[in-house]
């Protein structure tokens, strides 16, 4: 899902200013329309006030020369280095290229980078750039041999995967245009290992749906694959026939310490007859890639095993954007789905082999939950966020009666946090912005439109990290209201008339400054 995606269809042409400091006044109201931006974030639907205070705000539009003139991006990926730096990308579509931001005040503001995969010989100020479909971000837990944390942006160029990598903290990037090692691609995700190390999987369409992981490295400053894995094994038949023509893939993760890769996806239940009697993709697995050597080059050989994670009710699908992993600083593996209601969260201490029985993480007014993310910090700790409404269901059909339908119910986002996940504890709940988007969310990438319910305004997915220096966390996500717009540098790109439109569709920033944290 994801590689014909076409996001908007204006492009604005007043210049912006590359930099938007947020100024934080808990409490200050939006100069037009009264709600606040900036203050204290919101307390309903949820179990305690654990989570504190949030602020939130726009983020700046890109530098001049960039291919787009506004913060008019989507699907929003963010991710914190060792030395609590934050990044965040996001995409404009095939052949516009992605967008980046950096954080160095523990996400308190954001200042715009050049675009990652920009065709330029400097900066990136070129207006010309391939990639721009999905868009995953990678930061290096390890510093590299300059003294600095690689940071990696991976998007789709059409029929490829480009992937872009900065040794200057994001002021300068190198493209490898080619990064994926088998052709017609979809939906990439990228994780970093070590110092140089990176790891890339996506949907080979050519190849059935089989889910590819293509081992790479940074050489002198330009990245590289170097190996190539099938995630899902064709050794495992059972699993293989089940998943190999129609699953949904998640995002990848590495555990740093013992460099064990762990691919999520969905699929039918394990049987070699299930692909054509299955009526969803009702099981969730995880590819567990386990090093089993070191190849000539220094780099990891793996031997990838699939697991269940869990089997779910046959008439109830779970390939609903996106399901998500996460591993804590000790191993544990954490897995979390939607299945268009709920988000429900798995975890596993034998490096995923075995799960337990999946918990359900929202509750109060957000009555429905999609678009999962997880962050994890020490044993245990796990930070997740999703869009959340009050309304009884995701609404994607018209006709609905009572309070919500298609046009009107309000999406926010949720913040939840659970500091005992191993050992039964509690998630909490926080409302953290204003609404973000009115009536239903389609999930079904190129089929959907933008109305009614059929929008498509919150694409695909957003995310949450961690501040390694405060275990503060820092969110990025898309916001289709134009009132969030106004009185910062991306006022002009739609009119009130416009709000909950494609047109007014932009990427936010919210972060956690006070309250409980992860380690």
């Amino acid at each position: 899902m994801g590689a014909w995606r076409r996001h908007g269809g204006r492009w604005a042409v007043a210049l912006a200013a590359a930099s938007l400091p947020l100024a934080v006044a808990p409490g200050a109201a939006h100069a037009s329309t009264g709600h606040s931006r900036h203050g204290t974030g919101h307390r309903p639907g949820g179990k305690g006030g654990a989570a504190g205070e949030f602020v939130h705000a726009p983020l700046p539009p890109p530098p001049p020369g960039s291919t787009s003139t506004y913060n008019q991006a989507a699907e929003p990926q963010i991710r914190a280095a060792r030395d609590g730096s934050f990044f965040i990308s996001s995409e404009n579509g095939l052949g516009a290229g992605t967008d980046a931001w950096r954080s160095t005040d523990n996400g308190l503001s954001y200042t715009s980078l050049p675009q990652p995969n920009a065709i330029s010989a400097v900066s990136g100020a070129t207006g010309v750039a391939p990639g721009g479909g999905d868009t995953d971000l990678a930061t290096a837990p390890v510093k590299n041999s300059s003294g600095t944390y690689n940071i990696y942006v991976a998007s789709l160029t059409l029929g490829d995967v480009t992937v872009s990598a900065s040794q200057d903290a994001g002021n300068t990037w190198t493209s490898n245009e080619l990064s994926a090692t088998v052709p017609a691609d979809d939906r990439e995700w990228i994780a970093p290992y070590g110092a140089n190390g990176f790891y890339v999987s996506y949907h080979a369409i050519g190849a059935g749906d089989e889910i590819i992981v293509n081992e790479g490295q940074t050489v002198n400053g330009v990245p590289t694959s170097v190996d190539t894995y099938d995630a899902i094994n064709p050794a495992q038949p059972s699993i293989y026939a089940a998943t190999m023509e129609g699953n949904e893939i998640g995002n990848i993760a590495v555990d740093q310490r013992t460099g064990d890769v762990y691919q999520i996806f969905v699929g039918c239940p394990p049987g070699v007859s299930q692909v054509v009697t299955c009526s969803n993709l009702s099981t969730a697995y995880m590819a567990v890639g386990t090093p089993t050597g070191v190849s000539a080059g220094g780099e990891p050989v793996l031997s990838f095993t699939d697991y269940v994670v869990y089997n779910g009710n046959p008439n109830q699908g779970l390939d609903n954007n996106f399901p998500n992993v996460a591993v804590d600083s000790a191993g544990n593996v954490y897995a979390s789905w939607s299945n268009d209601h709920n988000v429900y969260v798995s975890y596993s201490t034998d490096h995923g082999q075995r799960w337990s029985k999946p918990v359900k993480v929202n509750s109060g007014s957000a009555t429905t939950a999609i678009y999962p993310w997880m962050a994890a910090g020490s044993a245990g700790e796990v930070d997740i966020v999703y869009y959340g409404t009050p309304a009884a269901a995701n609404y994607q059909t018209c006709g609905s009666t009572g309070t919500y339908t298609c046009q009107n119910e309000p999406w926010y986002v949720f913040f939840s946090q659970d500091l005992k996940v191993l050992k039964g504890g509690g998630w909490t709940q926080h409302q953290v912005t204003p609404v973000v988007h009115y009536g239903g969310v389609c999930q079904g990438g190129v089929s959907c439109t933008t109305n009614g319910n059929d929008n498509r305004d919150l694409y695909d997915d957003f995310g949450v990290a961690v501040s390694p220096t405060t275990g503060l966390a820092s969110i990025a996500y898309s916001d289709d209201q134009y009132s969030d717009n106004v009185g910062t540098a991306n006022a002009g790109e739609c009119t009130s008339a416009e709000t909950n439109t494609v047109s007014c569709d932009h990427t936010d920033y919210a972060t956690q400054v006070s309250g409980t944290s992860i380690g």
